[in-house]
């Protein structure tokens, strides 16, 4: 995780991603690729209402035990693709999120690149979204916020991603297409990464864009060493 996020908007996030499908059963099964948000409950504005966070990822479609389709996750609504998700493939993933004005903030999860026709956007029109920070900001990978061993502190099911989670770029701006493609390419060519690390590993999560932005794990777990 990383504690001192960048603010919320803008930004332009790229993930390799493989995802495995979580067995069936009655568990719930969600997944979390990544969230901007609260390091604590997710309804934490006043009356009890989630706010200031997104997150993009595969969501169980109908929940809590439906095939996982990927998603954006915001404004206490899940925006899916309608298809389910193809399992244990490789996929390179754009996430572009930005406030227009005061008022409107756009959301653009490229899930498929560089297949520009695969993706999902939606626009908030609310002046009240994300007007106020969380009281805990941060930028979860792999898992989303751990309260009390509880996953957001309530919600059904522990909500953590299940794969393998690489090619981590983080930009505290809003990259244009051809900029992506560049970085993509050879990060930093078109703009430095806030964050930068393409193969993490348990024992290395360390930020690799010489920006010094260096996530530290929830807790003492690990993940097991992978081999592909």
């Amino acid at each position: 995780m990383f504690k001192n996020p960048f603010p919320i908007y803008p930004a332009t996030y790229v993930f390799r991603v493989l995802p495995r499908k979580k067995a069936t059963g009655p568990n719930p099964r969600y997944y979390t690729t990544f969230f901007w948000g609260n390091n604590g409950t997710f309804i934490w504005d006043a009356g009890g209402n989630a706010n200031t966070y997104y997150g993009m990822h595969p969501y169980p479609t109908p929940a809590p035990t439906g095939p996982g389709q990927w998603e954006i996750s915001v404004a206490s609504n899940d925006f899916v693709t309608g298809s389910e998700v193809q399992w244990d493939r490789w996929y390179t993933q754009v996430i572009r999120v930005w406030r227009e004005n005061a008022s409107t903030t756009r959301h653009e999860f490229y899930w498929d690149w560089p297949d520009k026709t695969r993706l999902l956007q939606h626009t908030v029109n609310d002046p009240n979204w994300a007007a106020r920070n969380p009281p805990n900001p941060v930028i979860v990978v792999g898992q989303s916020p751990n309260v009390g061993g509880v996953s957001w502190g309530g919600y059904a099911g522990f909500e953590e991603f299940k794969g393998i989670i690489r090619g981590m770029q983080f930009y505290s701006s809003l990259l244009t297409l051809p900029q992506i493609d560049s970085e993509l390419a050879a990060p930093g060519s078109a703009l430095q990464p806030w964050y930068l690390n393409l193969n993490p590993t348990p024992a290395d999560i360390s930020d690799k864009s010489g920006s010094n932005h260096h996530p530290v794990w929830d807790g003492t777990d690990r993940p097991a060493l992978w081999t592909n």
